[in-house]
């Protein structure tokens, strides 16, 4: 070979071996980024072949690796292998139950929150390729709940009274998260986030202790959470007075002037 025609050689390989690694390829992948709690969620993952590829030693498959959960926890769904029937792995008790759709597309169905989690398609055909996207199941939040109590001092000066302001919300997901503010002031909080039933839904708890020294009235507000989410918080105000004077209800904090949206379905979805 003439020293001319071994670039020329190598060239022609390397082209080779590039279109080589280009047959094989997923052309819709979807994955809902977020979905509520009692709702159905499709997956979707569409592969592509060259017109003369054939499938060889073809397989497609889902897994799912929980929401906690490491490399070593992922979990095979579905798969497909060439010449068998499609079928699903049972995850454990607590998830959806699967259904087969039409080119590969799998559907969970009534979603809780121990399906969020990361899903991967692998198609393979010799060649291999994957992709993977973050699914996480939320519940609407009616609002966090607000209690305050007033901690009298027993001495005869009453500048030193405390206010304990307690703001909860249970059975919620996914993780969620929870601040106090007292007169526009954010405060230290003691807090307490459980999962007693191990089932995704958790209980939140927070509470802080201020002094009514100086105060006659203020505005106690308690804002929620998702911390797998981005959204605008949940919010609620109440009204603190001292004792003897009405107090107004718990209320839902009314809509600002701002151009980000209330928490809702379609919010969630598209964050």
């Amino acid at each position: 070979m003439s020293a001319a025609a071994a670039p020329l050689r190598a060239c022609a390989l390397l082209l080779c071996l590039l279109a080589g690694s280009h047959q094989l390829s997923i052309k819709e992948f979807v994955v809902p980024s977020a979905v509520e709690v009692g709702n159905d969620a499709e997956l979707k993952c569409q592969y592509e072949l060259d017109a003369d590829e054939q499938e060889v030693a073809f397989f497609i498959k889902w897994w799912w690796t929980p929401e906690s959960g490491s490399s070593y926890d992922k979990k095979l769904i579905y798969q497909r292998i060439s010449g068998h029937t499609p079928e699903t792995q049972v995850r454990h008790d607590n998830t959806s139950q699967i259904e087969i759709k039409e080119n590969d597309s799998i559907v969970l169905l009534d979603v809780n929150p121990v399906d969020s989690g990361t899903y991967e398609c692998e198609v393979s055909n010799i060649d291999e390729v994957r992709k993977h996207e973050k699914l996480i199941v939320y519940s609407l939040v009616e609002g966090p709940v607000i209690n305050y109590t007033l901690i009298s001092n027993e001495a005869d000066d009453k500048d030193d009274d405390m206010l304990l302001i307690e703001c909860h919300t249970e059975d919620i997901a996914p993780m969620p998260d929870m601040s106090i503010i007292f007169q526009g002031e954010k405060l230290n909080i003691s807090k307490s986030v459980e999962d007693s039933d191990n089932d995704g839904f958790y209980n939140i708890h927070a509470n802080a202790t201020v002094s009514t020294a100086g105060i006659d009235d203020g505005e106690i507000r308690c804002e929620l959470w998702y911390t797998a989410l981005e959204h605008k918080r949940y919010a609620v105000t109440e009204s603190y007075v001292p004792p003897g004077r009405d107090a107004s209800s718990t209320t839902e904090l009314p809509e600002d002037n701002s151009t980000e949206p209330d928490p809702t379905h379609n919010s969630l979805q598209n964050y």
